[in-house]
């Protein structure tokens, strides 16, 4: 074996790359892998850091979001009273009758001053500065355009200057509320300009039920937040707590701490022996610092002894002005990385000699069939067919070998038929196929000649009979005297006869022109065009052309039932319209009564769904597909055929399928059909 060049590549490469890594393991594994778990430990703990401060990302946009709703919420809640305010006066001023204009104005403004709603907000109405309705008698018809607040911002005339410029708007302000002597509250106030009476009439709430329940949402999930935190664990006792600075920045508290001994609400106590520094404020100052901050701390078995190195990760989350940390002792980082260090050394080098010996099987393994199996395909490729393989293995190696068996003895026997077979089967395919393209070409001929040769005695006829037919009426019938009976009976049946002979005329002749038009189509001759089709328009156009056909007493008529906006689509507009107005005129002849409906609607996969609807005979299901066939009609041939070619729906099936739809029926016998057919949409930016 050791002979096989393919082997000694094999195992040699093995050897050198298994000694290669468990030397480079040795030397240098032990300290890179000791800092790289370390690090990892590191990255571990500013991962779970990173993690907390998303949570506490998403309990503030939780919050923000709130806030957003609710405000919004109360903005429309002002409006609503507002205008139920409005229409109260409006319904006042309409119910006035014999009642002053100034009785009327002064009971609204009564009205309007004992109104209260929600938690002791209320309505008032002033005109210009002047207070004309408030819960609070003390303001009625004071002027208050000097009014400030706490703040010494103007309450009332910034609300008019507004709703005098712009009709309406909204105001915030700080205001006692009613009835209390609690402090001033931020007041959003909704205002509205009412020109009829001239009047600025305004409600507003208080923005701290909003703030009341905002830190409720902020307690709960504070407390949630802190349950999670006590399940986090960093390295072995590391764990993750929240604190954050009081107003003057010289104390701070905990929000969040894993251990309940720790929640104090001064961090003073808690200082850097060593430094003799608070360390709530060296975590403040390492704020975001990826290397973080480390110090000496004491734990809970050896407490006051403040000899262990500690390093802390902070994140400082501005929005809520919390300092989110994540603390670990030095120690269990740098334990685990050893203890990992060690544990991976040990299982390389043990592993160095398993994968040696295995190297070696499974290069012996995988070379000597290969190496067989190649000189085999060495014989085959100089043209040996007699060439086989004794490879007896159940795995992939033995499926190619008896693959390569087989396929060598069926290229003995396959060889050897196939030219045989290629000849013969050529000679039939040329034979069938000049048969076939003669008959084609026969047919088209015959059906085209045959068209060509009955139209013109047939436009002769039929030209000869309107001829007679006017003739008769404007020429002959004029001096003859109609009133015996034999006369005028003579006369009624004359234009039977001429109108018979006109009217089959026609029908022959769409027959011969559905059926050249169809020959033409089958044989990829006919000259299509390429038109933006407006569908709207297509059907109103099918509608007026078959109007004409439709004289029903009983129903309606053709009604037009199509999306609003529907897209255009692309393609042969005559050849499209012929379409519909076949399927409308199916539809009259197979109704007797009942509206027949034209729809177009989009499908939402770039194809336009148009169809026909009526209430008549309907179809069975076993003739649904059937009469799309060339002249196949409904009912029995001899008796009750109804008047057609039975080219129609035919003639439709190819115009559809060349403009790249599908045309189908749907029907229930004695309840109508639905003849339904697809065009593609024009898509934006399609020409």
């Amino acid at each position: 074996m050791f002979k096989s060049r393919l082997f000694l590549k094999y195992f040699f490469t093995i050897v050198i790359i298994l000694a290669a890594f468990t030397a480079t393991i040795y030397f240098y594994s032990e300290s890179f892998i000791e800092k790289e778990v370390f690090e990892i430990e590191k990255s571990s703990a500013r991962t779970v850091l990173d993690n907390v401060y998303e949570m506490v990302g998403s309990i503030n946009h939780d919050l923000q979001s709130y806030r957003a709703s609710a405000l919004q919420a109360k903005k429309r809640e002002l409006k609503n009273v507002i205008m139920m305010a409005e229409s109260y006066i409006n319904t006042m001023d309409e119910q006035s009758g014999s009642v002053s204009r100034g009785d009327i104005e002064k009971k609204i403004l009564d009205t309007i001053s004992r109104f209260e709603y929600g938690n002791s907000d209320y309505i008032f109405v002033v005109n210009n500065a002047k207070v004309l309705a408030h819960p609070d008698p003390t303001l009625v018809g004071r002027d208050c355009s000097g009014i400030t607040d706490v703040t010494g911002k103007l309450v009332l005339t910034p609300m008019v200057d507004a709703a005098l410029k712009d009709g309406e708007g909204y105001h915030t302000y700080k205001w006692k509320r009613l009835n209390t002597d609690a402090e001033p509250k931020d007041k959003l106030t909704y205002f509205k300009y009412l020109p009829k009476h001239k009047w600025i009439i305004a409600t507003g709430v208080y923005m701290d039920d909003i703030d009341n329940t905002a830190r409720k949402m902020m307690s709960t999930a504070i407390n949630s937040l802190g349950e999670i935190l006590m399940a986090i664990k960093v390295a072995k006792t590391g764990y993750v707590f929240i604190f954050s600075p009081k107003r003057d920045n010289d104390t701070a508290s905990l929000v969040i701490h894993p251990r309940n001994d720790m929640k104090i609400v001064d961090m003073d106590v808690y200082v850097n022996t060593p430094a003799k520094r608070n360390v709530y404020k060296e975590l403040a100052k390492a704020a975001d610092n990826p290397e973080g901050l480390r110090y000496k701390w004491d734990k809970i078995e050896d407490q006051g002894h403040y000899v262990y190195d500690k390093i802390t990760w902070v994140r400082y989350y501005k929005p809520l002005g919390w300092y989110i940390c994540a603390s670990v002792y030095m120690d269990e980082l740098q334990n685990s990385s050893r203890e990992m260090g060690r544990r991976i050394l040990a299982i390389a080098f043990a592993g160095l000699i398993f994968l040696i010996f295995f190297g070696y099987l499974f290069s012996r393994r995988m070379v000597a069939p290969l190496k067989r199996l190649s000189e085999m395909a060495l014989r085959i490729k100089s043209g040996d067919l007699t060439a086989t393989i004794d490879i007896k293995r159940n795995d992939e190696i033995g499926i190619l070998a008896d693959a390569f068996n087989s396929m060598v003895e069926q290229l003995r026997g396959n060889f050897a038929l196939l030219d045989a077979k290629v000849k013969e089967r050529t000679v039939e395919l040329q034979a069938a196929y000049d048969k076939l393209k003669a008959l084609d070409e026969l047919k088209s001929a015959f059906l085209s000649n045959v068209s060509h040769e009955l139209r013109t005695p047939l436009t002769s006829i039929y030209g000869f009979a309107e001829i007679i037919k006017e003739s008769f009426e404007k020429t002959v019938l004029p001096h003859i005297n109609i009133e015996g009976k034999k006369v005028e009976r003579s006369v009624r049946q004359i234009n039977e006869n001429i109108a018979i002979i006109i009217s089959e005329s026609e029908r022959l002749m769409s027959l011969i022109n559905n059926l050249l038009d169809l020959t033409k189509m089958e044989a990829g001759k006919m000259v299509w065009g390429k038109d933006i089709i407006n569908v709207q328009d297509l059907l109103t156009h099918a509608v007026r052309v078959t109007s004409s056909l439709y004289k029903r007493k009983d129903s309606a008529g053709l009604i037009i039932e199509s999306e609003k906006n529907i897209p255009d689509t692309v393609g042969d507009y005559d050849r499209i319209l012929q379409v519909v107005i076949n399927l409308i005129s199916n539809a009259i002849k197979f109704s007797a009564d009942g509206d027949i409906t034209l729809k177009a609607v989009c499908c939402g996969d770039g194809q336009l769904t148009i169809s026909v609807s009526d209430k008549g005979v309907g179809i069975p299901i076993e003739e649904q597909e059937m009469i799309f066939e060339k002249f196949k009609q409904l009912g029995d041939t001899l008796t009750d055929k109804p008047v057609g070619t039975g080219l129609g729906l035919p003639i439709c099936r190819e115009i559809v399928q060349h403009h790249g739809g599908r045309i189908w029926v749907a029907s229930t016998q004695g309840q109508g059909s639905t003849f339904s057919f697809t065009l593609p949409v024009i898509q934006a930016g399609q020409d």
